[in-house]
């Protein structure tokens, strides 16, 4: 086949391959110097004839039996050892669940390179009773395009899908529940490769109430290929449930609690039986938090001078439910056609009480008034996501199409009374009640193909359309007297917002020598419409977009990998940043939406460099970021709603934004007994608003993260964790410096019952202060996050005793590098 499209690629790394040593893969370290002779072949079932992934292949002396070189086969099931002298050989091909094969094998000068063909393996019976295997695997896979974690490995204590997110290196789990990469908030959630059906908090409710011990690995994709959904800039986190891990029944059942409005309960169960495979969860999540903080603001003259102080002392008590129910079937039609239905349910409802009370102040800090101001607040939300999906398995991992229909449904309410009393010991004076009402509903279809064209070269290509339907009213009524009477305000609105999206997709992977090369391009065209009720206007728009990506890992020996990745994604504005409709924070500070805004696209580059050791691995990921027409928070600390002075919150879009920094994330291994992550991110975040606006930033932040689990007996497991984000610029503000700390022990009972205590942010440092304003308000806000707690839980499996078998096809971990 044609190379040509690949030439760019092959031209870019040519200058830097030819000062890197060459090294035959199949070399042992510290061997005796290479030759020239090769062996090759693929490992495939006697039985069934597909392939084996993964099976590993040894080369050892026909006299003395020493290892002379190893590999493990492909994705494909293909294998190639290099390096070899001229000599007798067995060559000996092992996979768990398969009886070993052994082959004589002769390298000679007239033949170098020897073609085994198909080494078939058969299967055999294998019996647990009485015998354990011990299996050290990496605790982080470091990929080509993403690095992979183990999830019982990063939090061995984790209740939900919320603790195991916040021990990966370069995530943040806040807490409110927001997942962020890197320190940006904007990156995509998936869920078995499947973009989370839920958004904002309710996803944050969803992640705390999705069992750990249903989860097998977090994938962090920094640079996605055109294949995935551009959303999502700072990239994808993907959450991989487990599945076909045992055979029988299997399950699972967790509960744990802090005090009576904090606790939480789940429980899975999995059946795997011929050609029928399922996994159902379900959970339950209460999290009550009294909450505390400040809201201070201060004006000044045009001279600088104070002019007056509003101080507002916060007392909130939050309680949020969360259920969820998740269930997985396949079914095997044939051996070919795999049948999949996968449904998840939930439901999420909130509770906020909140007084906030305020002093005002002359310049002189004189009190000229004090009053509060109240708020009850109650919030539901009900969300079904429904996917039916069929796979035709022509040829395992080489020949494959796909197609699949998703839908997916979003209720939510939020009914808020707001009152004012003069003094605390008065009667209300001012009532306000908002009531807001959205359904949101989206369908999608989606096809995939998969056709690998040579050994080395595979294609992937499909189409992608999604149609998204979101439906809200806003009520506002007063009683500005407090009589009981309430009257419809001016701010009551309606809006509808349609959104459609067409995409295909076409990624190239190909490897030459010790090089895996991937190239892709994904087109779409996107038009969306927003219509507000009053005044009746529409604000619509459509546009086209390409999606270049780009991907290349050198294999500089087996332990040392270099790659380097490129990708162009986008950031449509959601919703909540297009409704115009103000929402009130308190009396002073107030939300509004810019239905005008446009997407925003970034270009980012990163490379990597991974060593392996044999205690641990260290990997080092400069990138550099570039987006325009990027969106921005905008904050005017002179602005008029309602008849109200206040400071509001609203977005636009700036000319540009560059930032460019560098990961540093380690592991160490200390045997069975002790392991660690550790993570350093630093980068600087450039702004600039262009010719028409001031607002804009120049900065330079860093965080790190520490994780150590030390297993001091066979039974009893200690974890802790540490999290430390520098102070950080934005627009006309700073965050300041946050940091938090974890503790956790685990004590197994028995088999099948463990015994866990957590103690979150043990220091008491989890909460977030921002000074925001201008030369005419400074404006000063801290806040707890109420997380401080100590957790007991209590988890509980059950089922068959496991029976080793080979996965599935569909089942094998992800290949380290591109097959």
């Amino acid at each position: 086949m044609s190379r040509i499209p690949l030439a760019a690629l092959g031209l870019l790394l040519a200058a830097g391959a030819q000062v890197l040593p060459a090294q035959a893969p199949g070399r042992a370290p510290g061997g005796p110097p290479a030759g020239n002779g090769e062996v090759h072949g693929t490992v495939v079932d006697a039985a069934s004839g597909s392939v084996i992934a993964r099976a590993s292949v040894a080369v050892r002396a026909k006299v003395g039996n020493a290892l002379v070189a190893g590999s493990i086969a492909s994705m494909e099931g293909a294998f190639r050892i290099q390096g070899l002298r001229p000599g007798t050989y067995v060559l000996r091909v092992t996979y768990i669940g398969f009886a070993p094969k052994v082959q004589d094998i002769a390298i000679t000068d007239a033949a170098p390179s020897v073609n085994v063909g198909a080494i078939k393996l058969a299967h055999v019976s294998v019996q647990l009773g009485g015998v354990q295997v011990t299996e050290e695997r990496a605790a982080v896979a470091i990929e080509a395009d993403r690095n992979a974690y183990r999830a019982k490995d990063v939090a061995p204590a984790a209740v939900n899908a919320s603790e195991v997110l916040d021990a990966v290196p370069s995530v943040q789990v806040d807490g409110e529940g927001k997942v962020s990469f890197r320190g940006n908030e904007n990156v995509a959630v998936q869920i078995n490769g499947r973009p989370s059906p839920i958004q904002g908090a309710q996803l944050g409710t969803y992640l705390k109430s999705l069992p750990a011990n249903i989860i097998e690995r977090i994938e962090v994709i920094p640079n996605p290929s055109a294949k995935y959904d551009p959303e999502g800039m700072a990239g994808i986190i993907n959450i991989v449930l487990k599945q076909n891990t045992d055979l029988g029944y299997s399950g699972g059942a967790n509960v744990g609690a802090a005090n009576s409005q904090r606790f939480n309960g789940s429980g899975n169960v999995g059946y795997q039986a011929g050609a029928i495979s399922s996994l159902t969860s379900i959970g339950f999540n209460r999290d009550g938090r009294n909450q505390l903080g400040i809201n201070n603001r201060e004006r000044f003259t045009a001279l600088g001078a104070p002019m007056a102080y509003t101080d507002q002392d916060i007392g909130e008590l939050n309680l949020n439910n969360g259920f969820n129910f998740n269930t997985n079937v396949d079914y095997k039609l044939s051996a070919r056609d795999v049948f999949t239905n996968q449904l998840a349910v939930g439901r999420r409802t909130g509770d906020l009480s909140g007084l906030s009370a305020y002093e005002e102040l002359n310049g002189s800090r004189a009190v000229l008034s004090t009053y509060g101001r109240m708020r009850d607040q109650g919030t539901t939300g009900l969300y079904f996501d429904y996917t039916s999906s069929m796979k035709r398995t022509f040829e395992a991992r080489k020949h494959e199409l796909s197609g699949e229909v998703r839908f997916n449904r979003s209720k939510d309410t939020d009914n808020t009374l707001l009152f004012r009393q003069p003094s605390l010991s008065s009667a209300p004076d001012q009532f306000e009640r908002d009531q807001t009402d959205a359904l949101t509903r989206q369908l999608t279809l989606q096809s995939d193909y998969l056709r690998t064209l040579d050994t080395r070269t595979k294609l992937e290509s499909g189409y992608k359309g999604t149609e998204r339907w979101l439906d809200r009213a806003f009520d506002v009524s007063k009683d500005s007297l407090g009589t009981g009477t309430f009257v419809a305000s001016n701010l009551s609105n309606t809006f509808n917002f349609n959104e459609t999206v067409h995409a295909v997709y076409g990624v190239l992977s190909h490897g030459v020598g010790n090089f895996e090369m991937q190239a892709g391009l994904r087109g779409e065209q996107a038009s969306r419409t927003f219509s507000l009720a009053k005044p009746a206007s529409s604000y619509p728009i459509s546009y086209g977009s390409l999606f270049p990506s780009a991907n290349v890992m050198y294999n500089m020996s087996d332990a040392t990998q270099m790659k380097a990745s490129y990708s162009r994604r986008i950031r449509r504005p959601g919703t909540q940043e297009l409704n115009p409709f103000p929402t009130f924070f308190d009396v002073q500070n107030v939300f509004i939406g810019n239905p005008s805004l446009s997407p925003e696209y970034t270009d980012a580059i990163e490379l990597g460099l991974t060593k392996n050791y044999s205690m641990g691995t260290l990997q080092l990921s400069p990138f550099y970021r570039h987006t325009s027409n990027v969106i921005r928070v905008v904050i005017n600390t002179a602005d008029t709603v309602d008849a109200r002075e206040v400071t509001s919150v609203s977005f636009k879009n700036l000319a540009k934004s560059d930032s460019w920094g560098s990961d540093v994330n380690g592991t160490l291994r200390l045997g069975q007994a002790v392991n660690g992550f550790a993570s350093f991110n630093v980068f600087k975040m450039v702004t600039d608003g262009g010719s028409t606006t001031a607002v804009g930033s120049d900065a330079v932040t860093w965080s790190t993260r520490l994780n150590a689990t030390a297993n001091i007996s066979p039974s009893t497991t200690l974890q802790g964790s540490w999290f430390y984000r520098a102070p950080m610029k934005i627009e006309r503000g700073e965050f300041a410096a946050f940091q938090q700390a974890n503790f956790s022990v685990r004590q197994k009972l028995d088999a099948s019952t463990t015994l866990s205590v957590r103690l979150n942010d043990p220091f008491n440092t989890g909460h977030f202060r921002v000074l925001a304003g201008d030369d005419h308000i400074l404006q000063l806000t801290e806040k707890t996050f109420g997380i401080r707690a100590i957790f007991v839980n209590l988890q509980y499996t059950f089922g068959q005793t496991p029976k080793i078998r080979p996965p599935r096809q569909d089942d094998a971990p992800p290949p380290t590098s591109f097959p």
